[in-house]
């Protein structure tokens, strides 16, 4: 048996005997046993997904922010969202 199929199981016992009053600990052992059951399902024929970042496209990111226009009616927000900018 391979030290990597002994790994899993160690992590689930140690979980199932850890008080949970440690909530870190049960989360770190958490995590740390759902990266290893991802790792087995791609060593098993899943795909990995990659970004292709040579590709020319543009990524367009978007966000909503609310802005408190109606407390501070004089500040100007936009100026300090968009920064200094030349004009042609």
């Amino acid at each position: 048996m391979h030290p990597e199929n002994k790994y899993l199981p160690e992590l689930v016992a140690e979980k199932n005997s850890l008080d949970p009053s440690f909530v870190h600990a049960v989360r770190l052992l958490a995590e740390e046993i759902e990266k290893h059951e991802g790792d087995e399902l791609r060593k098993d024929g899943g795909m990995k997904k990659y970004l292709d970042i040579i590709s020319n496209k543009n990524i367009k990111l978007s966000e909503r922010v609310l802005i408190p226009v109606q407390q501070y009616p004089k500040f100007n927000f936009v100026g300090k969202l968009l920064g200094p900018r030349e004009i042609p």
